[in-house]
């Protein structure tokens, strides 16, 4: 008598699917930038209370900063601050939406309307024309700016763009919204109202991109905390396969692929997070070396406690 038995398939473990892995890390990543943001809030809140300087304040906070590069050794590097001075046209374009709506069939008033913004986005003092020089430069060079340059049918205009690309730039400075060091022209620039007070948190980042290698190196690395995140949830997103616990046994180029994307889509916020890490350390050690300076020029006299208040 034959008996036979059938056999029961062993129960594999099955991979836990889903996006669970990639939302615990977005998740970890926002709860991580939460309190920069908080932060960044309150600084510029307070920022805008700079707007209550009086002119004579102004020049007297333009000197301090003369004086605090000059003390920190910037000035001998070829450091030099500069002030582009705010001509807002966001209030003029904003007035003028309801002259473009009524008049958005009349082509001939809309080229006088907009040409009138133009106009008014393209006032610069003479003041304002070292920033854009600096902000020239700085484009000028640029790596992609270099290789772009070396073609031929743009080599004749190279000129011409990075003037255009300048202006397009202090646009943002104009509005009072923006204020940096560039590293490439070694110039500092603040608008002349809403964030004048930053120029020493400028000095700061002046203070690390001309310092020792580490804090060169901090200052080099910033783009990569910008583009990290971005490719990460870039990929995250394409990754079709579901996040798995269980790797791929198979050691083939394939499998190794995919295991690498399944690490980053688990990973991200991680990933992330420590990609943005440079740069909020270069961020901190920049308002502190800056702040630092400030000290030391109003105990000597050269800057008064109450506009201390304000940087």
């Amino acid at each position: 008598m034959n008996i036979s038995f059938k056999s029961t398939p062993a129960k594999t473990k099955e991979p836990k699917y889903g996006n669970r892995g990639y939302i615990r890390g977005q998740l970890a990543y926002s709860l991580a930038a939460a309190p920069a943001s908080i932060i960044s809030a309150a600084a510029l809140k307070s920022m805008q209370k700079v707007s209550q300087i009086s002119a004579n304040d102004s020049i007297v906070l333009r000197n301090a900063a003369q004086d605090g590069l000059k003390k920190t050794g910037l000035f001998d590097k070829g450091v030099r601050a500069f002030t582009i001075n705010e001509n807002p046209i966001a209030p003029m374009v904003k007035g003028s939406v309801k002259d473009i709506i009524k008049n958005r069939s009349n082509a001939g008033k809309l080229v006088e309307i907009l040409t009138g913004i133009g106009k008014k986005a393209a006032e610069y003092s003479p003041e304002d024309e070292w920033a854009l020089k600096a902000m020239k430069k700085e484009i000028e060079s640029g790596r992609r700016f270099k290789k772009f340059a070396k073609n031929p049918i743009f080599s004749e205009m190279k000129d011409k763009i990075s003037e255009i690309g300048a202006k397009i730039n202090a646009l943002i400075f104009k509005e009072g919204k923006n204020a940096a060091f560039l590293p490439h022209a070694n110039a500092i620039i603040t608008p002349n109202k809403t964030l004048q007070t930053s120029i020493f948190h400028e000095m700061g980042h002046a203070m690390n991109a001309n310092g020792g290698a580490i804090l060169k190196t901090l200052q080099k690395i910033r783009p990569i905390g910008m583009i990290v995140p971005v490719i990460v949830l870039t990929d995250a997103l394409l990754n079709k396969r579901k996040t798995t616990d269980e790797k791929l046994e198979n050691n083939s180029i394939k499998n190794v692929i995919q295991n690498t994307h399944d690490g980053i889509k688990k990973h991200a916020g991680l990933i992330s997070a420590a990609a943005m890490l440079p740069t909020v350390v270069e961020e901190g050690i920049a308002s502190l070396r800056g702040q630092g300076v400030a000290k030391k020029l109003v105990k000597e006299g050269l800057l008064s406690k109450d506009l201390f208040k304000k940087i």
